[in-house]
């Protein structure tokens, strides 16, 4: 059922007029119209459908209407509002959701490992590249466009001192993309200019479809692991019509080039080292740069910056929040139960580890006052934590050290995890199947950020703020909710099963 006939048929069950709804949720009369007739189809990211969902939640009232939206969702209805308005909302949303892009990335993360840099790659060869032509040169279309990339990357390489390299481009990336070999010699040469002590800050275009920006993240994924990469974006929206590449490398080499549209297959790219050249293009850039924002911060185990802090500034803004994890989250972890853990630790931060939890617990139980908060989680195996094999879920970049359960130690998270359910209705865990969880962690806070974390070798975690893409994980997110059961019956089933697991692993 298309979205237009799901308004159109809500609307008639509530007996709403097209002005009712546009006044109850602050838009235009003329958009409720085209929107129920079909002219029109929301994005995802439109605020007026929860808007709307929280409308009919209030406004389905009689026995009808509720029979009536009973047999839509094909769901029995909770009595609270919030969670109807929930169930509405994601089904309003079946159907314009576009998360596959989102779950290919998850997939591509996941899976993630480095590649064998090709066997061609040398130095020698990068040394003939870069001295074949030393002056100003123009290549043309996307082969053009590859071809100066390595003379461009190769120049930065044969330098004996570390540079800092400048990259934007908004133009079509097929150029990167759909050569594999090329692809791989690409990320080759830039490891090598990492390796070799440069930096690189990119700035990052945020109105390329969802699909695009994913695939061109997922790209630079080996090069994030370094952590010598700093990724920024334009804030603003462009029309994109008139497009454009600048790659500059301090003191050493430029390419530049611009593009109608998708045009790049006769497109001429400049490449330039002359010092002068340099200079004037680096100083556009940085006037570009001036006006742009961190897309997200880059933490790996080798390089983990202030992460605690940036995880203490997500945790509190306010706002309901999402996690999916393959293990139960640290932050419901009983204090007596991390001090346990922790003294099987060899680190110096064990006092400053705790003192963090003590803070973060905290933190998580004022937030529930208010706001709801939802672990996806596998089904607890005990044959995993029997032998000892269950991992606990501390960020990775807290300890280098990998730390498993006692089964005791587990049966007291969980029995507080049963207590939390049953003090906090804001507090929720779905139990699914290990299959259904894909290796990673999301953690999604509605209109605030997300935090994806690949804890498996080689670990990196992403924390990301960018409008778009925060939406499109919550997204993502509430479609994996939709697909669980949340009513009454099914909390209480959750509550037996994790007691029942938490009583088995006393006796142990």
């Amino acid at each position: 059922m298309a979205f237009s006939e799901k308004l159109d048929l809500i609307m008639n069950i509530t007996s709403t007029t097209n002005s009712v709804l546009a006044r109850a949720i602050s838009i235009d009369p003329s958009l409720v119209s085209r929107l129920r007739r079909g002219d029109r189809t929301p994005s995802k990211n439109q605020n007026y459908i929860t808007a709307m969902s929280e409308y009919f939640a209030r406004n389905c009232t009689t026995e009808y209407q509720k029979a009536a939206l009973r047999e839509m969702l094909q769901k029995d209805l909770p009595s609270n509002n919030s969670e109807l308005t929930v169930l509405i909302d994601a089904w309003f949303l079946e159907e314009i959701m576009p998360t596959n892009s989102v779950a290919s990335f998850m997939d591509g993360l996941t899976n993630f490992q480095f590649a064998k840099v090709p066997s061609d790659l040398d130095t020698d060869s990068l040394t003939v590249i870069a001295n074949e032509q030393s002056g100003d040169n123009v290549f043309y279309g996307a082969e053009g466009k590859r071809n100066a990339v390595i003379r461009f990357l190769s120049l930065v390489i044969k330098r004996k001192s570390p540079t800092t390299l400048y990259l934007f481009s908004e133009e079509n990336i097929e150029w990167l993309t759909e050569n594999p070999k090329f692809t791989a010699k690409w990320a080759a040469l830039l490891f090598k200019v990492i390796q070799n002590g440069n930096k690189i800050k990119i700035i990052h275009v945020i109105n390329r479809n969802l699909d695009e920006m994913l695939l061109g993240i997922e790209k630079w994924l080996p090069l994030y692991m370094t952590g010598a990469i700093e990724p920024y974006y334009y804030p603003k929206s462009r029309d994109g019509i008139f497009k454009r590449t600048l790659f500059i490398a301090l003191d050493t080499a430029v390419v530049t080039s611009s593009s109608v549209g998708d045009g790049v297959k006769s497109a001429a790219n400049f490449f330039y080292t002359d010092k002068n050249t340099i200079a004037a293009l680096t100083e556009e850039y940085q006037e570009y740069f001036s006006l742009c924002r961190p897309l997200m911060r880059i933490f790996t185990p080798n390089n983990p910056g202030n992460y605690p802090s940036v995880l203490t500034e997500f945790e509190e803004e306010e706002g309901h929040s999402v996690l999916k994890a393959d293990m139960f989250s640290a932050i419901t972890m009983p204090f007596d139960v991390a001090e346990s853990i922790c003294s099987r630790i060899d680190d110096n931060n064990r006092s400053k580890m705790l003192s963090y939890h003590q803070n973060r617990l905290k933190r998580f139980e004022n937030s529930l006052q208010n706001y709801y908060f939802t672990e996806i989680v596998p089904i607890p195996d005990l044959r995993t934590i029997q032998s000892g094999k269950a991992m606990v879920n501390f960020p990775h970049m807290f300890t280098h050290n990998l730390v498993f359960y006692t089964p005791k130690e587990f049966s007291k998270h969980l029995q507080h995890i049963v207590e939390l359910l049953e003090t906090f209705n804001t507090y929720n865990v779905h139990l699914v199947p290990a299959s259904k969880i894909d290796g990673c962690s999301v953690y999604c806070k509605e209109d605030v950020g997300v935090i994806v974390e690949k804890s498996t070798l080689p670990a990196i975690t992403f924390a990301i703020n960018e409008s778009n893409m925060n939406a499109a994980f919550w997204d993502y997110m509430r479609l994996m909710l939709n697909k669980q059961p949340r009513d009454r019956i099914q909390r209480s089933i959750t509550i037996d099963t994790i007691n029942t697991v938490a009583e088995t692993l006393k006796t142990l």
